[in-house]
């Protein structure tokens, strides 16, 4: 068994996934710490085996940083991964710091040995030269996302930053189509800012709609696995990756929600094929709404098959341990 570190992220997401993992370690029998990025001052235990961080991690603050360094500087088998759920190069992985790439580059030349990279996305695994790069899909915790045998109060959800170009066009064609029937759960701020963008797509009384669609922020996994679990169909566009699947495919899938999905390459590579429904267009959305609006069986048919093929192949208490296969 081994001891390590986990440092939370400045990221919902990540701080969420990196959750999971710690379930998962401690399910296995390791001794696990997990510190958020921002509570290094003062931190000095260094028996430590491994680190995981989410994306750059411990590199966006100069006290974890340095924390870091110490300890590859007093452990020379000491295991440092990094598990990038973005794209390295955009500001949701390096926060702003554009730098953040040639210094994670320069600090994997020196410690090649101890620096892992393991990405959400098989399109990113040569993105830095050199570093040993794998694959490792997202995965959930199946004990907070689940069935809970609750009744459906929502038609169609959409959870997330309402923000971008692709994912504006699919919300406002949404709203345009079926007035009344979307409800957005999102940062107050990110939905505020979207809705001078959605001026671009929608008239005024539709902009109106849009407004009346926000029902706010969802503070933790299990409010989160509630609209899921309440929601007809749970909306899902994806915003990073060409062919990878963002983390809420997972949630809703483990608690036998239907989910309607942007066609992405990795649901077939995946196995996911036959517990979702993807989309290729606005006008192919538009219908598959429609259809499964009116028809509860066949939602019901494909959401149930969602739950136990998540439980067996993407359930993070069962598969954490593998993210440390490529530092054994």
């Amino acid at each position: 068994m081994s001891d390590i570190l986990i440092i939370s992220p400045i990221s919902i997401a990540g701080e969420l996934i990196l959750k999971g993992f710690k379930k998962g370690f401690e399910h296995s029998g390791h001794s696990v710490s997990f510190v958020d990025v921002r509570e290094f001052k003062g931190f000095n235990c260094s028996d430590f085996d491994c680190v995981l961080c989410y994306d750059y991690g411990y590199m966006v603050e100069k006290s974890a940083f340095n924390f870091v360094l110490s300890l590859l500087e007093k452990n020379k088998n000491i295991k440092i991964i990094h598990y990038f759920a973005d794209n390295p190069s955009l500001k949701y992985a390096h926060s702003g710091d554009e730098s953040l790439e040639e210094k994670f580059s320069a600090l994997c030349l020196k410690y090649p040995r101890n620096i892992k990279s393991v990405f959400w996305d098989r399109e990113y695994l040569s993105e830095f030269r050199g570093v040993d790069s794998k694959f490792f899909p997202l995965c959930v915790d199946c004990g907070v996302y689940k069935n809970l045998g609750l009744e459906k109060k929502y038609d169609i959800t959409f959870l997330g930053r309402p923000s971008g170009e692709f994912r504006q066009r699919i919300l406002s064609t949404v709203v345009k189509n079926f007035p009344g029937k979307l409800k957005i759960f999102s940062y107050p701020e990110h939905f505020e800012s979207s809705i001078c963008d959605m001026k671009k797509y929608l008239n005024d009384f539709e902009l109106e709609n849009y407004k009346n669609s926000f029902c706010g922020f969802i503070n933790t996994q299990e409010e989160l696995a509630r609209v899921y679990n309440q929601t007809k169909i749970n909306l899902n566009i994806n915003l990073q990756g060409e062919g990878s699947l963002n983390y809420r495919t997972f949630e809703v899938l483990a608690c036998d929600g239907f989910m309607l999905c942007d066609r992405r390459a990795d649901i077939s590579a995946l196995g996911l094929d036959d517990v979702l429904v993807q989309y290729d267009n606005e006008d192919d959305l538009v219908r598959k709404i429609s259809y499964f609006l009116k028809n509860d069986s066949e939602r019901e048919k494909i959401s149930a098959r969602a739950r136990k093929l998540i439980y067996e192949r993407y359930n993070i208490i069962l598969k954490a341990d593998e993210i440390l296969n490529p530092v054994e």
